[in-house]
Formats: structure tokens, C-alpha cells, sequence
């Protein structure tokens, strides 16, 4: 006869009210020698052996490696174990024990339910306990009928509405959701500006409705697509080799430097979603034109600066990727700043021989690796009376290369 292995359960605890806990779950959890639950949830080890209250990870997952030697253990988890759990961690923490999941009801389920809204398209997003962007919520609002925000201490409810009111989004609708499934439950609605006058609970969750979500921009934006005046831009043909030169990430951070209409950094926002775009730029009319483009194309994860490039990179982020369109004599000590940052991408566009000769010598020289350069000689159809006739425009050339690193960093 087979013996017995010990069955580690997660079990979802649901909202919080013992009433809102399954029937399976009660009798899993009357089974088990021991059950793990947060103070709040321990209450709900009802019958069971011993209630163990969730510490520290390590001393928890040491106290549940030595009750599993003994028998069954019960995790109970807030909601249901498939959203924002100790699931994971258990996963990874016991891999070859035979684990069993019990769902519970969520508190996303029970605000939905409060809001008479159902959760099939919803997107979910937390500030509980982790790292999130104000760019990725403000997206995420922007472009979705419908958002969820798990909250946490710091980035409350009070925060989520502030941030939502002060962006543009004062149009949606805000239900925040308080002890959820308690007798002293609080469910408020109203538009940010609204709430954000308010107090609430830290541990709560906010259901943002955008009744008007904005449409999804397009990936490579042509050059009919921006604002346009005087100022130089990066044409549509160039700009797609620029970016794909700099093969940026979903997470990347970039300087443009010398953005210009802002053709560069619009586009690379829209691929680095999860990532941060720094534009700098020195003629004012040159920076109050990007700024109106990155407000047409609705992008939050840009950041304008305006002043010399050599002046303003010292306060920004360390970025992963730069590209230089314009810089004037500045060019030999940007790229020599840039060639500190091991591992950052450095693109730089060039119309005059004498940027060709600087970038071709400092990307090609020591500082750098994998250096690569290309001319784009681009023609469009022109109307030359009655018949079309194709026109050259200026050569450009991109040169690239990936910086070496060095000791000295600019804050990170």
C-alpha cells in the first residue's frame, strides 16, 4: 500500500467575513494538523490542531517545512490564491510537495459585485507590497473601459485619485472598496477630484471605469500623425531604423537628447511601456511642441526637460538606452559622458560631416563595442504636374554602439 504523502492546501480565505468562506474550505482546514493564516484570517482555523500566525516568510515557510513532516498544513491567504498570493512563493518555496488549491472569493469579485460590474476584462493592477509606475496606472486607466487597483499603505486610495485627477482622467468613475464582506463595510463612488479629499483605508481596492477610453496608438506613428511647425523632426523612414538601432525594451529608460518635435521619444514611449522616456531639449518653441504631441498621443511614461543636454543629464535616471539627435558642440562630451554606462545603447543621427566624423571616431574608439553605422537615402513620390516623380531628400546616417562602462555613474 502506497503511503500517504502530506498535502500542503492554499486556501483562499475570501474577503474576510468567516460567512464568505467556502464549505470546502472550512472542512480542509478543520483537517489539517495546522494552519497558517495572517492574524486578521486567523480566526478562520476554526477547528483546526494549531493556528500559526504568519511571520516573516522565512520563519513561516521554516515552521510550515516542519509541520508538513507531521501532516496536512492549511495556508489561508486573503481573496483567492490566483491573485496577488503566497501562492508563488509557497510554489517555489515546497517544489515537490503535493500541493492542493482551494479559491476563494475575491475582493475584486466582491467590488465588482458592489459596482454591478463584471471582471472578465479587467485589468488588474497592485500597489500592494510592490513596485508600480505612475506611467503604467495612468496607462492603464487611459486605454481601459475598466481598471483594478489593489492598494497598499502609501499608494492608497487617496494617492490612486489624486494621481488620476491631476493627469487628465478626473472623467472616471471611482469605487473604492473598504473591508470588504465586513459589517462595517464602506463602498464610496465618485470622480477623483472627488475622493481624493478623502480618507480611506490603505488596504483597499479602487475600481477605476473610464467611460471614454482613449484608443491604442500606433506602434511606428507616421509624420502626418504630429503636430508640426518649423522645428526639425526626425522623418517617419529614419525614425524606424533609429528604433530599431536602439532595439529598445518594455522596461528600457531613454534619454533623446535633442528631441526636437518629439517624434523619437512619442514612438519609443509606445514600446517602452513599462520603461521611462527623458526628452531634452534647449529651444523652447522646440520643447512647448513635444510637449503638445506627447499630450495628443496621451503618454504618461515622457518626461520634458528643457535646457542644455550637458546641464540637465546629471538629474536624470540612468538609462539603458540614448539617442542624440541634436547636440551641437556638445556632441564629444555627451558621448563621452554616455560611454560610462556599461551596457547602454547609443544611437545618433547625422546630416553634416562633422558629426560624422565625431560620432564615427568616439563609437568606434575604445569606449565602445559592437559599433555599426548605415546611410539612409530615402526618395518620396512627388506631384511634378500632372505626374508623380520621385524626390531625394538629405542622406542620414546613424551610427551605433553599446558603451563599455566606466567607474564614474550619474545618480541612478
Amino acid at each position: 500500500m502506497t503511503e500517504r504523502t502530506n498535502r500542503l492546501y492554499v486556501i483562499g480565505a475570501g474577503p474576510g467575513d468567516p460567512s464568505q468562506l467556502t464549505a470546502a474550505a472550512r472542512e480542509t482546514i478543520a483537517r489539517c494538523r495546522c494552519a497558517v493564516a495572517a492574524p486578521r484570517h486567523l480566526p478562520l482555523a476554526g477547528k483546526c490542531a494549531k493556528a500559526v500566525p504568519l511571520r516573516g516568510f522565512d520563519e513561516t515557510f521554516a515552521e510550515i517545512a516542519r509541520e508538513l513532516e507531521l501532516g496536512d498544513v492549511a495556508v489561508i491567504v486573503s481573496g483567492d490564491p490566483g491573485i496577488y498570493s503566497l501562492m508563488p512563493l509557497l510554489k517555489k518555496r515546497f517544489p515537490g510537495a503535493a500541493l492542493e488549491v482551494l479559491p476563494g472569493i475575491s475582493s475584486l469579485q466582491s467590488l465588482c459585485a458592489e459596482a454591478a460590474e463584471t471582471w472578465e476584462s479587467v485589468k488588474i493592477l497592485s500597489g500592494h507590497g510592490r513596485g508600480i509606475s505612475e506611467a503604467k496606472i495612468l496607462t492603464t486607466v487611459d486605454r481601459n473601459r475598466t481598471t483594478a487597483f489593489f492598494c497598499g499603505t502609501d499608494k492608497n486610495p487617496r494617492w490612486f485619485c489624486e494621481l488620476l485627477g491631476s493627469r487628465g482622467l478626473d472623467h472616471v468613475t471611482v469605487t473604492v472598496g473598504e473591508r470588504l464582506s465586513y459589517a462595517d463595510k464602506r463602498v464610496t463612488r465618485g470622480r477623483p477630484s472627488e475622493l481624493a479629499q478623502k480618507d480611506f483605508d490603505g488596504l483597499s481596492i479602487v475600481l477605476a471605469v473610464n467611460p471614454d477610453p482613449s484608443p491604442e496608438p500606433k506602434l511606428l506613428p507616421r509624420d502626418e500623425d504630429f503636430i508640426r511647425t518649423k522645428v526639425p523632426m526626425t522623418r517617419e523612414e529614419v525614425r524606424a531604423v533609429a528604433l530599431a538601432k536602439l532595439g529598445l525594451a518594455e522596461d528600457s529608460v531613454l534619454w533623446d537628447i535633442g528631441a526636437g518635435t518629439g517624434s523619437i521619444s512619442v514612438a519609443a514611449a509606445m514600446i517602452c511601456r513599462e520603461g521611462e522616456v527623458h526628452a531634452v531639449e534647449v529651444n523652447g518653441e522646440a520643447h512647448a511642441l513635444e510637449a503638445e504631441n506627447v499630450k495628443k498621443f496621451r503618454l504618461f511614461n515622457v518626461t520634458l526637460h528643457r535646457g542644455a543636454a550637458l546641464e540637465t543629464i546629471g538629474r536624470l535616471p540612468r538609462p539603458t538606452h540614448i539617442f542624440i539627435g541634436g547636440s551641437g558642440n556638445e556632441l564629444p562630451e555627451l558621448l563621452s559622458r554616455a560611454a560610462e554606462f556599461e551596457g547602454a545603447r547609443v544611437v545618433v543621427s547625422a546630416v553634416t560631416l562633422k558629426t560624422f566624423r565625431i560620432a564615427s571616431e568616439i563609437l568606434g574608439g575604445e569606449k565602445f563595442a559592437d559599433f555599426d553605422a548605415v546611410q539612409i537615402n530615402v526618395s518620396k513620390m512627388k506631384k511634378l504636374g500632372e505626374s508623380e516623380v520621385m524626390a531625394a531628400q538629405n542622406p542620414v546616417a546613424i551610427f551605433s554602439a553599446t558603451a563599455r562602462g566606466a567607474q564614474k555613474e550619474v545618480r541612478e
